[in-house]
């Protein structure tokens, strides 16, 4: 079954946590990103050796519920799309709590962790760039 299938923890408790522990562990702005009327992501701020690094957590909860509905074990009653929403916020929520396990522990920076997540535009991350971009800026195989 895909990992926390069963949540019943609605998005806007879990968004809050995110953003509680956002708060934290350093961030000095968080930014709620809503459409039509149900919040999508969060963007927060970190202080990153003296410049204000800005982050954004999309939730993909589309690619959730393809998931959920490809997964054999995962029962039908929870393949919809409130219930992917549901999933894909704790998912977030329990993924970020692991990366600050590690940030805590000194097995690695916040930056090396988050990087993919650095905003790089109004809409974009810097991995959502560089996928679209194919990669390029990454050296060639060897």
């Amino acid at each position: 079954m895909i990992y926390m299938a069963s949540t019943s923890i609605s998005p806007d408790k879990t968004a809050a946590e995110i953003m509680a522990l956002l708060g934290k562990k350093g961030a000095v702005r968080i930014v709620t990103e809503y459409s039509q009327g149900e919040i999508t992501a969060i963007s927060f701020a970190i202080d990153l050796q003296g410049k204000l690094v800005p982050f954004r957590l999309p939730i993909k909860w589309e690619k959730c519920l393809a998931a959920m509905k490809r997964d054999r074990e995962t029962p039908h009653r929870f393949c919809n799309e409130h219930q992917a929403k549901r999933v894909a916020w704790r998912q977030v929520l329990r993924w970020l709590q692991a990366q600050f396990a590690l940030i805590d522990t000194g097995m690695a920076e916040f930056a090396e962790v988050m990087l993919p997540y650095v905003q790089v535009s109004l809409e974009h991350t810097f991995y959502e760039q560089i996928a679209a971009e194919h990669f390029m800026m990454l050296p060639e195989k060897t």
